[in-house]
Formats: C-alpha cells, structure tokens, sequence
C-alpha cells in the first residue's frame, strides 16, 4: 500500500481538494483507495460523504484507544464513499488527541499500526494534513512514505515550503524516516504573471521534487466539494477535472510493479506501463535520465523522488538504448545494470535493449487483465 500525506501548514492551498480528488481518480483506475482525514475540521470527509449521518466512529475514537484501552480499529470507522474509494472520517473532536495523549509513548506511531493493520485491503492510503505542523501532521508523516506539498500562487506559499522542507528533516533526524517530497501547483491562474513566476520558482528550487501537473483555478471544484462529491462524479468539462486526473496519472506513473508493491531499485525492466528506470540515491537533491531516447537532454530529463529510490517511466520503441543517470550533477552508469559500453567522452553509458517479442507479450498480458 502507497501511503501519501497531503500537507501543508499554510491553509487554503487546496490540501483537502487535491487528497479528495486524487483518491477518486485513483479509484477509478481500479486502484482501492482509502481517505484518512486527518484534519480536525472534517472537510475530506464532508467532501466525499455526501450524506448528513454523522459518523458513529471517527478518527478521534482511534487514537484514544492507546490511551483508555478501548478496542477501536481502523476497519471499525471507514466508510464507503463511492466503488474503491472509502474515507476513514473525522470531526472537531480529533483536535483534543494531542493533549489527550499527552506523555503516552510512541504518539506518533499511532496512525502507522493502525494502517498496517489494513494495508492489504487498499492500494493507496492518501492522508489530508492539518493546516499546521503538530502530533496529527507528525502521525501522517511517520505514516507515509510519500508526501504532496499543495502549493498556491503566493508569497506566502513559497516561504511556508522552507518551513515545512525543516519538519521532514526533523522527523528524519528524531525517527530516522525519510519521505519522498514533491511539490504541486494548486489554484494556479495563468492570467497572472506573479502566478506564472511563483510556478517558476518552484521548478527552479524543487528541481525534480515538483509535479509536472499544475492545478488550475476552478470553481467546480468547490461546487463538487459542496455537494460531497469529486469532481470525477460532478463535472468532467472542466479544467480540474482534466487537472486532477492528469495529476492522479502522474502518480501511477511511479508504478513499476502491481498496486501496492513498492518501487524499488532496479536495472531497466519492462512492465505495462513502459520501461521503468530506478536508481536509488537518498542523499541526492536531483537526479536525471539522459540518454539515446532523448537526445542526452538534461531539459525535462528529471526523475521522480520516492522514499530514496528515483523512478522514471518511459514508452520505448523496440531497439537498443545508451543511458547515464546525472545525480546532482555528477554523470554515472546505471550501478545495478552489468551491460555497458565505453562512451568516446569518458566513463561507461549504460546499455538498455527492448526486445519486440517481449513488448508485444506485454501488451497481451495487459489486455487479458
């Protein structure tokens, strides 16, 4: 199962909207996908639960267990929402778990026990963050191994990045967990030059740790959200419609194995979704894939950041390809990948070849699924 944390400290930069609107477009690509609202305010949960019942159970009910010996799971609260997409709620009640857990040890292992004890039952686990860094953001973070930065068009968006770059390090330093970060733009209007530049300027200081997708203003996304519906099930002529399913595309992009299996360190390996290239460099700020395929570029070559493993996935024709990771600057051979070749400007290119007949085997299986 691929935990991501939705997270931000700043509010209003579409936290709730992206965690709500991925999961459904992930469920729609047969991907069994839970929503943990994990934010006192309770927005994830009236975003999909469209019904007025208040939930019996809720998220608050799971953290006190820990701390009164009452026998509540996580199973005990989720809620079906819509086909492969549930929703474990929450309400105003879970912003008194931090001082009601006060001195209990390990606080802030709660949310990850209580998902290990279903993370066969999902795909993707996508927790909505709090707009402030605490012992619920702490929870999400432990939780996950991937974490989305929804960032809008300000100032203000730009700073709070540097702030919340800090908490992932001290989590790192007091637990010894790492996540991977990437940023998205949210509530983007390219009308704006400020817009356009803020865009900018996440491209240029997250190199290879930002989302290709940028989410545009739209207003149907709120009118989805107030109807506690996606915008998958209100409207699909619009643009975050487009956006957001652009964005959950994106995201499956990273699969280099069936549903819920990670994404681990591997030489060239053909699968449905293309030729999948992993290398793992945890301490790495960049990391970039050149090669035959497209013309030993750096532009667009960015890989993509997960849990110490950089992953990209590429649709290749049948046919022989030299490649070279570019880690922070640095040219190396794929470490992982015994085949190279002597490259007329130093070093070794490593060598990957497609075979026709596997490729076409591929895309028997696929379609037979």
């Amino acid at each position: 199962m691929r935990t991501i944390a939705v997270v931000n400290q700043k509010g209003g930069c579409g936290k709730t909207t992206t965690a709500i609107n991925l999961a459904a477009f992930l469920a729609l690509e047969g991907r069994r996908t839970l929503v943990v609202d994990m934010d006192p305010q309770g927005h994830a949960t009236l975003g999909l639960l469209h019904d007025a019942v208040q939930p019996s159970q809720t998220m608050y009910d799971v953290f006190v267990h820990h701390s009164n010996g009452r026998d509540t799971r996580l199973q005990d609260v989720i809620r079906s929402a819509q086909p492969n997409l549930d929703v474990a709620p929450t309400d105003i009640l879970l912003s008194g778990v931090p001082e009601k857990l006060a001195g209990v040890p390990n606080r802030e292992a709660i949310l990850k026990e209580a998902l290990e004890e279903i993370e066969t039952s999902y795909d993707y686990a996508i927790v909505d963050c709090p707009p402030h860094v605490g012992l619920l953001t702490f929870n999400a973070l432990y939780a996950a191994s991937e974490a989305i930065v929804p960032v809008d068009s300000s100032f203000f968006s730009l700073h709070g990045i540097g702030k919340l770059l800090e908490t992932f390090d001290v989590l790192a330093k007091r637990t010894g967990h790492k996540i991977g970060v990437r940023a998205l733009a949210t509530l983007y209007s390219g009308r704006t030059r400020f817009a356009r530049e803020v865009v900018e300027e996440i491209h240029k200081h997250l190199p290879g740790r930002h989302f290709t997708t940028v989410i545009r203003h739209s207003m149907k996304l709120a009118e989805a959200a107030s109807h506690g519906l996606p915008i998958a099930s209100y409207c699909s002529r619009c643009a975050g419609f487009d956006d957001y399913k652009a964005l959950s595309a994106e995201v499956l992009q990273l699969e280099s194995r069936p549903a819920g299996d990670a994404v681990r360190p591997c030489a060239p390996m053909l699968t449905s979704e293309g030729v999948v290239f992993a290398l793992e460099a945890p301490e790495a700020q960049q990391v970039q894939l050149v090669g035959d395929f497209n013309s030993w570029a750096l532009d667009g070559s960015e890989m993509t950041h997960a849990g110490g493993v950089w992953t990209q996935v590429l649709k290749l024709q049948p046919g022989r390809y030299r490649y070279r990771y570019v880690i922070d600057g640095k040219w190396c051979s794929d470490p992982l990948n015994a085949e190279v070749e002597p490259s007329p400007y130093g070093g070794d290119n490593s060598v990957c070849v497609v075979d026709e007949t596997v490729v076409d085997e591929t895309v028997v299986e696929q379609e037979l699924r």
